[in-house]
């Protein structure tokens, strides 16, 4: 249900799509340890976990919140700390796998997703 519902309407979007090649790209190159758990909580607050902001009004794009009606319904609720996305604020902030999350960012747009990669890279000496 999750990769059905999730992932496949995002990975059908080309922009989307060329943001995960990117993201793969680059993560594929993470040589350490502290590199590659930064490349996971991005993925984890994009991919997984991500919400975007729609003429002013916060909505769920990741597949995680999109799979689920419970993590969709904290990702909006009065519970949920929702932060501007930077990427060092995403790559600070540690998740668990098993509980709603307390904290989630929020994109503009998908262009912010091309430019955290595009930095991740760019931290990481990647080619």
């Amino acid at each position: 249900f999750h990769d059905v519902f999730g992932h496949v309407p995002l990975h059908a979007d080309p922009v989307f799509a060329e943001f995960l090649q990117g993201f793969g790209a680059v993560a594929a190159q993470a040589r350490t340890e502290e590199e590659t758990e930064h490349m996971a909580r991005l993925f984890w607050f994009t991919v997984e976990f991500g919400l975007t902001r729609d003429e002013g009004e916060v909505k769920v794009y990741g597949s995680g919140l999109i799979s689920s009606a419970g993590d969709a319904a904290n990702a909006l609720g009065p519970r949920c700390d929702r932060r501007a996305f930077s990427l060092d604020a995403v790559i600070s902030q540690p998740f668990e796998i098993d509980r709603f999350q307390d904290v989630l960012f929020v994109v503009d747009s998908f262009q912010q997703l091309f430019e955290a990669v595009d930095e991740a890279k760019r931290r990481m000496g990647a080619k």
